[in-house]
């Protein structure tokens, strides 16, 4: 099955013209440029791609190392912190417990006299 009519086709033949096409060479000529064009544009974005991919990875690692230094430094700091806590929590129970023995002393000292 051709893409013109049988009639149309014997009338190119009798008049002896060149049989005429959809579309000429160049427009198939500039569809293959476009066609090459967007291979080239799509291996670029996609280098693109990948390159930025790295540069984010790269940052990530970085940020990741410094976010693991802080955390370290500020879980010493904390446990430093809680140790000094849990001395000034025994020097202040025993004060409350001076304190009481010495309230006690000073009541019982009093009821005896």
């Amino acid at each position: 099955m051709s893409a013109m009519p049988e009639e149309s086709l014997r009338e190119i033949a009798a008049a002896n013209e060149p049989p005429r096409t959809l579309a000429s060479p160049e427009f198939f000529f500039l569809l293959q440029r476009i066609d090459r064009l967007d291979e080239k544009l799509t291996k670029e974005i996609r280098d693109g791609d990948q390159k930025s991919e790295e540069r984010i990875n790269a940052v990530e690692q970085r940020l990741t190392r410094r976010i693991d230094a802080i955390d370290e430094k500020l879980s010493n700091r904390i446990d430093k912190l809680d140790e000094k806590l849990g001395n000034l929590r025994f020097w202040a129970i025993g004060a409350v417990i001076t304190i009481a023995v010495g309230f006690i002393g000073t009541i019982a000292a009093l009821l005896y006299r």
